[in-house]
């Protein structure tokens, strides 16, 4: 199986419309709430707010097909109606639309960050294929195969688009620079084989005496029909040569395509992960966002000490997270790792961007106890890297669940790159200059009242906050503090609060 961000990328849509359609009716009275205000106002907005309510009711509130056909559908409704069109004024509407459903939603199930994102996320796609340029409607086949049969560099009478069904074959679409089909016998027009559709075809053009060649080319699901009276000689190498043109462009459009998904993946991550307040939620955070915006069912978070060259588990989603945090190990006994690292050390000390780690099967590069006790087949290692400051700070270990192989395409590749700066930099945030962890040592004592001091410090409390949660003094609780930076040997309250989240005293 290889692994594609569309699928995910979708699946999010998917949660968009389902949030709407789940609250059609708290939009929908938001959405009039919002015309009557401007009605009374006598604004010009009005009018057009009411045609797009309209339109967008008819197409969000009702279920359909898939997310690719209802966007298709909105484009093409959108194209068609006189009354919408591109401009400030739509722009403003659209916005006003998106806020209100925010409004609507929030009512009933609060600040519910996942489910607003994917509607935000909805409503930007949305956005993007009723306000976009129309560049992509001159790569479609459509487009081409019109431009085709009314070139002058070949004598193209005509091209018919055929489908195969049980009873044969019948035209889908022509393309001609004459109609010579009357306007409702195209579609009707049926055989058993392509001669005999290919006969009835000719049967409608006009008598000119030249004699007219018809030859098919199978085109991906289509099979094409062009009538020429050149020869297939003279005529094969010309269409081929166009197809083959018209494919590569196609390509090219579907790479930057690619690329717009993968960006839009590491902006909803960073949305996600951005709201951490403290460490332990950016551990949380990042771990989950791995999962929750690529095609990935596990994340392992790992923080790494190029001190002792050494790493150790910090959280584990959808996985044991006592486990991870029991895992210490030296990249001296990984051989995958220590390998990687030193090809970093031949790069330099400045490095914009750190490739993750591909590996087909996990025994091959990780300790055999772990492949065994997760049950890891296929992976990916994803470097946690501070690009601002040129260092990397941990790892994320990737893969899709228990005995699951997997391959992964290259917009996966540069997505997992781009979390993991991202990753980097919102830890980067929790540790002014971050510490170095040194190689674990015993568990300290930390008496039950020095435990709620630093529950209170990992959670972002200040000195004075926690005192006053605590009824002490602040003078109090700073003692605390300077007491527990000494019992776990660490340089400040971040090295103290990550220690102890590794050793699962918090």
């Amino acid at each position: 199986m290889c692994l594609t961000l569309k699928e995910k990328m979708n699946n999010i849509l998917q949660n968009g419309i389902d949030m709407i359609q789940e609250h059609h009716e708290l939009i929908l009275a938001k959405w009039k709430e919002k015309l009557s205000e401007l009605q009374k106002k006598q604004n010009i907005a009005a009018q057009p707010l009411e045609t797009a309510i309209g339109f967008f009711s008819e197409r969000l509130f009702t279920k359909r097909g898939d997310i690719e056909e209802l966007l298709q559908d909105i484009e093409e409704g959108w194209k068609h109606n006189s009354s919408l069109f591109p401009s400030n004024k739509m722009t403003f509407i659209f916005t006003l639309l998106e806020n209100a459903a925010h409004e609507a939603i929030q009512s009933n199930i609060g600040d519910s960050f996942q489910e607003h994102q994917a509607v935000q996320y909805l409503f930007s796609k949305i956005h993007e294929v009723i306000f976009k340029e129309c560049n992509d409607e001159k790569h479609s086949i459509d487009h081409f195969l019109e431009q085709l049969a009314s070139s002058r560099q070949l004598p193209i009478h005509w091209i018919a688009e055929l489908t195969k069904s049980e009873e044969g074959f019948y035209v889908k679409k022509m393309y001609s620079q004459t109609n010579f089909l009357p306007s409702t016998i195209d579609r009707q027009l049926k055989a058993d084989t392509l001669f005999a559709l290919s006969e009835s075809l000719l049967e409608f053009m006009p008598k000119t005496g030249e004699k007219m060649r018809v030859f098919p080319i199978p085109w991906e699901e289509k099979i094409l029909l062009f009538c020429t009276n050149e020869t297939e000689h003279q005529a094969l190498p010309f269409i081929m040569h166009s197809l083959q043109m018209f494919n590569t462009g196609e390509k090219a459009l579907e790479k930057t395509k690619q690329e717009q998904l993968w960006k839009d993946a590491v902006i909803l991550f960073d949305q996600w992960i951005m709201r951490a307040k403290t460490l332990h939620q950016a551990f949380e955070y990042i771990s989950s966002g791995f999962v929750n915006y690529l095609p990935f069912e596990r994340c392992a978070l790992f923080a790494y000490s190029s001190a002792n060259e050494s790493g150790f588990g910090l959280y584990g989603y959808q996985l044991n997270n006592e486990e991870i945090k029991n895992i210490h190990e030296n990249i001296n006994g990984l051989p995958l790792i220590k390998n990687y690292m030193q090809r970093l050390q031949l790069l330099g000390g400045h490095i914009t961007n750190l490739p993750p780690i591909y590996v087909s099967e996990a025994a091959e590069g990780l300790p055999i106890k772990y492949v065994k006790q997760f049950q890891l087949e296929s992976i990916v290692i994803a470097p946690i890297y501070v690009p601002s400051e040129s260092k990397l700070i941990g790892a994320a270990i990737l893969d899709q669940g228990p005995g699951k192989p997997f391959n992964i395409s290259s917009d996966i590749f540069t997505a997992v790159m781009k979390f993991g700066q991202s990753a980097g930099e919102i830890l980067a945030k929790f540790g002014g200059d971050r510490p170095e962890f040194p190689q674990a040592a015993a568990t300290p004592h930390l008496s039950p009242r020095e435990i709620e001091v630093l529950k209170l410090v990992a959670e972002g409390a200040s000195t004075y906050e926690a005192a006053k949660r605590l009824h002490l003094s602040e003078y109090t609780v700073r003692d605390y503090v300077s007491t527990i930076l000494q019992k776990m040997n660490a340089k400040n309250r971040t090295e103290a609060i990550v220690k102890a989240i590794r050793d699962g005293i918090i």
